[in-house]
């Protein structure tokens, strides 16, 4: 509740005032806000391919060829790498290739048969996933098949996210930009952006094991509330206005007061918040205003009581700003 006690006092400080300061027209006019940007990933010069080698996890068919031959499925490689082979015990042969694990097994079923040979086949390779969480279409593990590259495992999990459910039609949601590939507990220098777009510095093998995070693009929206036909939540890009998700929003709605368009800009533990007037944007007699990633568009119903309704309204969002859409639901 820290947050919305600090974006309490900043609108009860200035109530008295009856407006709040003008909004600056771009963003970057703006001495109390900044935004930083993340450095670009550099990429990876080295990413040879690799053999397939048999992991924990992995259901294997087993070949054996002799006097007579004889085939045994549904072989599981257990958690410490063994597969026990049928007269032949235990034989350790997690991370080995497919060759390399045929000689072990040969090795020990010649105790009993000196001429047998082996052939190995992985038939499902439940030990090759991946993992992908965050703002995806279906978040959860996938096999990881050779040759499979980043945007490939991004797709096999749906893609990015680009809506929010229950909300209508909202913007993306998904922080490309911030999206990491972790690898034995380990970012890889790769930019999951330029992966998509088919740069093969970035978009490199996938590998068992790894695990890719999609955040959620909370910096990176605009948020619609109050007396508005359908609040939203909006995908910001450089050059949105405000006019323009006003619109997007349905409009104001008959309660809407069009001189007090509120707009919360800023870390909420230290929000700066404007007021424009959208009946002097409509005359030309004031410039439309461009919106920075991460502001909250408030249109209050009536001045009298617009201090204590942008707290209830937006209470919820401003205790926990990741419930976007508990955010939105109150407003209607």
């Amino acid at each position: 509740m820290g947050r919305l006690i600090t974006i309490a006092l900043a609108l009860v400080t200035v109530a008295g005032c009856h407006r709040y300061d003008d909004p600056p027209i771009y963003p970057h006019q703006d001495p109390a806000f900044t935004q930083t940007q993340p450095p670009e990933p550099a990429g990876i010069d080295d990413d040879p391919a690799e053999a397939m080698k048999v992991l924990p996890g992995d259901v294997i068919l087993l070949r054996t060829f002799s006097a007579e031959n004889t085939e045994y499925g549904g072989l599981v490689v257990d958690e410490q790498g063994t597969l026990h082979v049928p007269l032949g015990g235990d034989v350790q042969v997690g991370g080995l290739t497919l060759t390399e694990a045929e000689e072990r097994v040969q090795t020990a079923l010649r105790r009993l048969d000196t001429v047998v040979r082996v052939g190995l086949a992985i038939i499902e390779p439940r030990g090759h996933m991946g993992s992908v969480v965050g703002a995806v279409g279906e978040p959860g593990r996938y096999i990881v098949y050779p040759g499979m590259r980043l945007a490939d495992l991004l797709a096999a999990a749906g893609g990015p996210r680009t809506t929010v459910e229950s909300v209508g039609d909202a913007g993306p949601i998904a922080d490309i930009a911030g999206a990491r590939l972790v690898r034995n507990g380990q970012t890889l220098d790769v930019s999951v952006r330029r992966a998509l777009e088919g740069d093969p510095r970035h978009n490199v093998r996938v590998r068992a094991g790894d695990h890719l995070y999609v955040p959620m693009a909370r910096e990176n929206l605009v948020i619609v509330l109050g007396a508005v036909d359908s609040a939203g939540v909006f995908a910001h890009r450089q050059g949105l206005r405000l006019t323009e998700v006003l619109a997007r929003s349905g409009g104001l709605n008959e309660r809407g007061d069009r001189t007090h368009i509120n707009i919360v800009r800023g870390s909420l533990e230290a929000p700066q918040v404007y007021t424009a007037s959208l009946r002097a944007i409509s005359r030309g007699s004031s410039p439309d205003v461009y919106l920075a990633a991460g502001d909250i568009i408030y249109v209050t119903e009536e001045w009298t009581a617009h201090v204590g309704e942008v707290l209830t309204r937006l209470g919820p969002l401003l205790a926990d700003p990741a419930t976007v859409a508990l955010a939105v639901a109150v407003t209607r």
